[in-house]
């Protein structure tokens, strides 16, 4: 081989690597490592493309490495997306250097790997990011069999229920005082068609007594931490005490009654009597003289004086 091919195989070497530090200097895709999703909400997976000058984005896309399909596709104006992702601006477009990719409502099934790759008229780069995501037991809901009107020394069952757990938890179980019947209690957990974990308590307090009726369920994740809580009263029935003294009050109620509406109807009628004769009384001395004058004449012809009537006898 002479110098000058060896000159010259050198020079292409040369410039193949000068070509390739220019194109990582035009343009670099810079994500986060990592991130946190959580179950139901929304997850930001942030990418940028940081460029030395104006560059004109030709191509993204978004994937699992797990998984084959895309979740995001742009390429010269024309984008393709998986129901539940899309850029995280809605305004995005080619010149737009923020490529993050938005999760609408993140699934169990989300969490993993993701490669974003970003072509542009200066370059291209691809880089990846990872995605957790954690999910919270809901508030749990009571009920108890029996329902209402219990009572006393009467066995009953109390149930406690929490959906979205991550995990297997647990549901602890204290009275009005504090003290833990945990040990007393049946737990069922079930996974759900979502990944996500379902659990079902019972606790069944033996010859319940009135004097006890407040019971709280705790539910834990599995490393120990509180994720929701309720109470729980049981609804007895009125004890007759009670019911006595209610029925007490409402024969009070009608002893005193009765004289009042006796007495106010008594009252009344007076009133509407006295406003009669007085109506009564008005019209009397108010009416009119209607005889005529012929008449008065007459009857005073007919009747003789007292004088007249002596000298008669």
């Amino acid at each position: 081989m002479t110098s000058a091919t060896i000159f010259l195989f050198f020079a292409i070497h040369l410039a193949c690597i000068r070509a390739g530090n220019s194109s990582e200097k035009f343009i670099k895709l810079e994500c986060k490592e990592e991130y946190h999703g959580v179950y139901g909400q929304q997850s930001l997976l942030q990418c940028i493309v940081k460029a030395v000058e104006n560059v004109t984005i030709l191509t993204v896309t978004w994937k699992r490495v797990e998984a084959d399909p895309l979740l995001l596709e742009y390429h010269k104006d024309t984008s393709n997306l998986t129901p539940g992702f899309t850029f995280a601006e809605p305004s995005w477009n080619k010149d737009n250097m923020n490529v993050s990719l938005l999760l609408t409502k993140t699934k169990m099934a989300d969490k993993g790997v993701y490669e974003c790759m970003v072509t542009t008229d200066r370059g291209d780069d691809t880089a990846t990011t990872s995605l957790s995501v954690t999910a919270k037991y809901i508030t749990p809901t009571m009920s108890s069999i029996p329902e209402t009107n219990i009572k006393e020394n009467t066995d009953v069952t109390i149930f406690c229920n929490s959906t979205g757990g991550q995990q297997t938890g647990l549901i602890w179980w204290f009275d009005q005082d504090g003290y833990n019947w945990t040990h007393r209690a049946e737990l069922v957990a079930k996974e759900t068609d979502d990944g996500l974990f379902s659990l079902s308590s019972k606790f069944i307090v033996l010859k319940a007594s009135s004097s006890y009726t407040n019971y709280t369920c705790k539910v834990l994740n599995v490393n120990g931490a509180v994720e929701g809580m309720a109470s729980f009263v049981i609804q007895f029935a009125p004890q007759v005490s009670e019911m006595n003294a209610d029925n007490l009050d409402s024969d009070s109620n009608i002893r005193w009654l009765a004289p009042v509406v006796v007495i106010g109807s008594l009252v009344i009628g007076l009133l509407a009597a006295l406003l009669i004769f007085k109506r009564r009384s008005a019209r009397r001395d108010h009416q009119p003289d209607t005889r005529h004058d012929g008449d008065v004449e007459a009857e005073g012809l007919n009747s003789d004086s007292p004088q007249d009537q002596r000298d008669s006898l």
